[in-house]
């Protein structure tokens, strides 16, 4: 595929060869055109039930996860709210370990990826309640807490992703029991 190709309105521009296919952005059928050829956006095309039923388990799952430890960690009035912290960087480690595991696989399963990534740690994570809770820092008269939680959240997330990256790759082919 040429450099200067197009992909809807965007440009694609010297992809990298080493970086992993997307397997959720492969063609089912060999006969059908590569997504990558097609001229408006996508959306994901997976609609099979088996894959809607697992990520609704797994957003079960996360979301639970999730309300039982804002449960169990109260942040104080003008706090730093740091189970929103602990939840949202722990999604980002455990999203780059999982995915780099996941597309190191010699035959990846069609149904891990959408459980665990879209589903459990979809709903374990959480970008609306981090915008609230900076929100009502900067309306209760501490902006510098809202701003430091913010740039602190981000840091760390950027770093733990790169962490389960970083992780993900060193366990590549140690991995084959996930294999199906």
């Amino acid at each position: 595929m040429p450099a200067h190709e197009h992909v809807g309105r965007r440009r694609l521009e010297h992809h990298d060869p080493h970086l992993p296919v997307d397997p959720d952005l492969a063609p089912d059928d060999p006969g059908e055109p590569s997504l990558l050829h097609r001229p408006t956006p996508h959306i994901h095309r997976s609609r099979k039930p088996e894959v809607l039923a697992l990520i609704a388990a797994g957003g079960f799952i996360g979301a639970l996860g999730r309300y039982e430890l804002g449960l169990a960690w109260k942040t104080p009035p003008g706090g730093v709210p740091w189970v929103t912290f602990t939840i949202n960087t722990s999604g980002a480690f455990l999203l780059g370990l999982i995915l780099t595991t996941l597309l190191d696989l010699p035959t990846p399963s069609r149904y891990l990826r959408p459980f665990l990534c879209v589903g459990v740690l979809g709903a374990w994570t959480t970008m609306s309640t981090f915008a609230v809770e900076t929100d009502l820092l900067a309306k209760d008269s501490y902006p510098w807490v809202g701003v430091s939680y913010v740039a602190v959240t981000v840091i760390a997330g950027l770093s733990a992703a790169w962490l389960g990256i970083a992780i993900g790759r060193s366990l590549a082919g140690r991995v084959s029991w996930l294999s199906p």
